[in-house]
């Protein structure tokens, strides 16, 4: 929790800004309008993305990406002992999602100082999105209640997202590209357990890395994030 309000008053205090607009299309030839991009904020969470977007206008632009779930972080089991074993159990997760975007109503924002002025691709933006992902984590099942026996099980987990995401994009001296954004819509996941918890349930939230659902399969889907990429012609 302290992560997401540190990474959100981050990006809130990159929006403050002192801008103009400027409405301009199609794109100069001039402007590279290639984007490869990686997103910071899911190295701490258990993943790599890699993402690719491409400038149609100043108002346009669509997006892939490519996640890799397991490059990252490798969080260790929320539990007060592990149960089985005297060591500690990571989740280990593998899998991978997809996603693809489109960028519209982009509102491109000129800074302005000492004449110089910054990337008429730069600006605020409305991204609806769908994500696809699947992936394996470890965890610890209860087996018999009346024994209390456990064991170490690795459940598949499938899910699917529709969303909206908010940001912002910031173009540094041309090239370097800065990427922060929110984003909610609804999700859909085969999840029924807890990270915390040794039993089977009809989950009220589940996190699957690239998004937070929140209430039961289907339901709310979050997003959060700060992408660092490189413009290209």
């Amino acid at each position: 929790m302290k992560v997401h309000f540190c990474l959100l008053s981050f990006f809130l205090f990159l929006n403050y800004v002192n801008a103009q607009v400027e409405m301009s299309t199609p794109v100069s030839p001039l402007v590279a309008t290639n984007g490869i991009k990686v997103d910071l904020y899911g190295l701490f969470r258990g993943y790599t993305q890699i993402g690719y977007e491409k400038f149609l206008t100043p108002t346009n632009s669509f997006e892939f990406s490519f996640g890799i779930i397991g490059v990252g972080r490798n969080p260790a089991f929320e539990y007060s002992d592990t149960v089985i074993g005297s060591v500690e159990h990571s989740k280990s997760q593998s899998g991978f999602f997809i996603s693809a975007g489109y960028k519209f109503n982009r509102i491109p924002l000129f800074q302005i100082g000492r004449n110089e002025r910054t990337s008429i691709l730069q600006g605020l933006y409305a991204k609806p999105i769908i994500y696809f992902g699947k992936y394996e984590e470890n965890r610890i099942a209860i087996t018999n209640m009346q024994q209390r026996t456990y064991e170490l099980k690795r459940p598949t987990t499938t899910f699917g997202a529709l969303q909206i995401e908010f940001g912002k994009e910031w173009v540094i001296n041309q090239n370097i590209l800065i990427d922060g954004y929110l984003g909610i819509g609804y999700c859909v996941d085969n999840k029924d357990y807890y990270s915390s918890s040794y039993y089977t349930f009809k989950t009220t939230s589940a996190f699957n890395y690239c998004n937070q659902r929140i209430g039961t399969s289907p339901g709310i889907s979050t997003t959060l994030g700060i992408k660092l990429g490189y413009l290209f012609k």
